[in-house]
């Protein structure tokens, strides 16, 4: 019976880090491959392909609230543990934007002003994917309060609170985009936790409410498919009224984004059920542990080895191209954090 508990325990860390290695490396996918489509036209083979691997790389932000929901919710931290989580995501933020920052001076020959920086920092991102450690430290700020609601609450009330965000804001922003006459008063969505409060709540959701069967999770796949197909059609009914601002379903909150994360999110799950290796358990372990410090730095080596992509493309399919250049981003990332994280003080911030 330990060792059954041992397992457990073994596949369910796998099943996690196992979905922070791919919605890390959706977050760089995201970040370089739209160029693709956007350069070209319906015509193209590579429009279609490039399209439908943009909107499975949407899911990222969704899977990684959703593991954030699994980890943070169910029970309460105390006050102590909960400054902690805070002042490490906020100098975080201070220090790996400070890097991207004395980049940025260093490539535009400009002098790094710490006045300049902190007002920055204080007003957006200083690099592209830098958007979402705001959005995450809001949600740490809120913890107490979301920590304390989910422990006192049951299957019947994550469902309520799943199903208002997803109706009213991811699903009826797409009716009324069609169906103009839909909208309704925009005050009667104050009073709702926001679209990204709702996903953190569903991973929770779906961890521990949601059974692993083999017939759900052949019916994950079939959604996400068809999720993603549809996003894919729909998207190309924009390209036609208006070849120039086509892309109205790239929004993360989206219910089409949102299934097709928790679809992804469930099948993730579902390795809890596969009998895995111990050499499988390693290697996701270790990714899976480096994914944080990957996220920090993949900006960094996206303009690092973006020459290295451009000289590909000339040569190879652009898909295989981008596809080489992303595993290269990752796999860099991977290999600086695994060194990072053997300095004493840098390591407790990846």
């Amino acid at each position: 019976m330990g060792l059954e508990k041992t397992i457990q325990k073994k596949r369910k860390i796998v099943y996690l880090e196992l979905l922070r290695i791919i919605a890390c490396f959706c977050v760089i996918i995201n970040h370089t491959n739209s160029g693709i489509f956007l350069s070209r036209t319906p015509d193209s083979k590579i429009w279609w392909v490039s399209l439908t691997y943009f909107f499975v790389s949407k899911t990222a932000v969704p899977i990684f609230l959703m593991i954030s929901g699994v980890l943070l919710l169910g029970h309460v931290d105390t006050y102590r543990k909960w400054s902690s989580r805070m002042l490490h995501i906020f100098l975080d933020i201070l220090i790996f934007s400070f890097f991207y920052y004395v980049w940025s001076m260093y490539t535009a020959d400009r002098s790094v002003n710490l006045i300049e920086y902190l007002k920055l920092i204080w007003q957006r991102n200083v690099t592209n994917a830098y958007w979402y450690l705001y959005l995450y430290l809001g949600i740490l700020l809120m913890l107490p309060l979301f920590q304390r609601l989910s422990v006192n609450m049951g299957k019947r009330e994550y469902e309520l609170l799943i199903l208002v965000c997803a109706v009213f804001m991811g699903t009826m922003p797409i009716v009324i985009h069609y169906m103009p006459g839909a909208a309704f008063s925009s005050y009667f969505c104050d009073p709702f936790f926001s679209e990204f409060v709702g996903i953190f709540f569903l991973g929770y959701y779906i961890h521990n409410y949601v059974p692993v069967k083999k017939e759900y999770a052949l019916a994950a796949v079939l959604v996400f498919g068809m999720d993603i197909l549809l996003q894919v059609l729909l998207t190309y009914r924009e390209y036609q009224v208006d070849p120039q601002q086509y892309l109205f379903f790239d929004e993360r909150t989206f219910i089409t984004v949102v299934t097709a994360a928790a679809t992804l999110f469930y099948l993730g799950r579902c390795m809890e059920a596969v009998l895995i290796s111990e050499w499988f358990w390693k290697v996701v372990g270790f990714f899976g542990g480096c994914s944080f410090g990957i996220y920090l730095l993949s900006d960094f080596f996206l303009d690092s080895y973006y020459g290295i992509y451009g000289n590909l493309s000339e040569r190879m399919n652009p898909m295989i191209a981008v596809f080489f250049y992303e595993c290269l981003i990752f796999l860099t990332g991977a290999a600086v954090t695994a060194v990072l994280k053997k300095i004493p003080y840098i390591k407790k911030l990846l």
